[in-house]
């Protein structure tokens, strides 16, 4: 642990290093190397509380710098470092994103050229935004925790068709996976539409063999952005996926799922969300060959089957109190059919749970 810390002090004393560099010449006003790297980031914490055990921390969460270079009419280079809460009293340093962007059009000016990006990024799915500052709540939706990954490593080509519609193209590692441990990849892709004044909607597919056990696996989801007044959004999203046949686990596996929310901005301090997400998956398993072929010879006529639901309802007043600070309050009830919440170690489980959050996030 000694020695992670020390190695993680050093990483970040080299970005504080980096950061003060391009501050410095800019006051400086030397044009040879002012705005060399753009440093924005964020800095989030809060307090929590569940009913399951009566259990209420305060938290530093996230702390991430991110930096960026332009690189003139051909692109740009983005680095997002992030200093992450493991849950237990320690942090771990990683790298949320990095890559390299390029204007295929290579700084011509006229026509409409389609975007590389190359690196780890964000994966381009789903409604909701990963970093506390882009969201409207504390916590994500079921969907986005458990239907969807965060990030992608590979290529990305993106462009702007014209008339509010864009397109993604992506060959990845798969889901979350910065290195892969197989031969094959993973290929998706995203078709929006916008409108400026009433929102956007988006379809997305995913389809590619996982690492491990996972076997190949296929998700769709369907993003939807309303704006009917100014101080409303309306943000929807369905989510179905599956795993194929693993040859080793005998297992497959689907799932549905769906979200719902609205924002309001009562005023330019306050406003509150509320957000109803469901998620449903279902196991089907057969633990080993022999029972596979015993299932085959009608010995055995029906597989192992396992199905979970899963819903939540959450609130959350929005506080902005000014440029860059804000903090908002969430309450969240999960609830499932069966008994799955808790610490089974602990002593019984149960078929719901309450969680409260207080969180207050600065962006510079």
């Amino acid at each position: 642990m000694g020695t992670f810390m020390l190695r993680g002090f050093s990483a970040w004393l080299a970005v504080l290093m980096l950061a003060a560099f391009p501050a410095a010449a800019q006051e400086n006003e030397d044009p040879a190397v002012s705005g060399l790297v753009e440093i924005s980031g964020f800095v989030d914490a809060s307090y929590t509380y569940s009913n399951l055990d009566d259990s209420n921390t305060f938290g530093l969460d996230q702390v991430e710098v991110d930096l960026s270079r332009n690189l003139g009419g051909i692109g740009s280079l983005r680095a997002d470092l992030e200093w992450v809460s493991d849950g237990e009293g320690g942090f771990t340093l990683d790298a949320e994103q990095g890559y390299v962007t390029l204007d295929l059009g290579l700084g011509r000016g006229e026509g409409n050229y389609p975007t590389l990006t190359f690196g780890k990024f964000n994966a381009p799915i789903g409604f909701e935004l990963l970093d506390a500052p882009d969201m409207y709540q504390f916590s994500h939706a079921l969907v986005f925790d458990l239907g969807l990954p965060t990030n992608l490593t590979g290529a990305m080509l993106s462009m702007d068709m014209g008339g509010g519609i864009d397109v993604v193209v992506h060959l990845s590692n798969g889901w979350d996976q910065n290195v892969d441990a197989n031969t094959d990849k993973m290929i998706g892709g995203r078709l929006g539409y916008s409108h400026e004044d009433m929102g956007g909607i988006g379809f997305s597919a995913m389809r590619g063999n996982e690492s491990g056990f996972t076997g190949n696996l296929t998700v769709y989801d369907i993003d939807l952005t309303l704006t009917p007044s100014p101080r409303l959004i309306i943000g929807g999203e369905f989510n179905n996926g599956r795993t194929d046949l693993d040859e080793l686990l005998v297992e497959e596996s689907s799932w549905n799922g769906y979200m719902v929310m609205a924002h309001y901005s009562v005023n330019d301090v306050m406003g509150i969300t509320g957000r109803y997400d469901y998620f449903t998956r279902e196991v089907e398993s057969d633990f080993s060959r022999a029972r596979v072929a015993a299932r085959r010879s009608g010995s055995l006529d029906h597989p192992v089957r396992l199905e979970e639901t899963r819903q939540a309802l959450t609130i959350a007043p929005t506080f902005a109190l000014t440029d860059g600070l804000g903090f908002l309050m969430e309450l969240r009830r999960d609830f499932s059919d069966d008994a799955i919440f808790g610490d089974p170690d602990e002593g019984e489980l149960e078929k719901s749970m309450v969680n409260f959050a207080f969180e207050m996030t600065y962006s510079f």
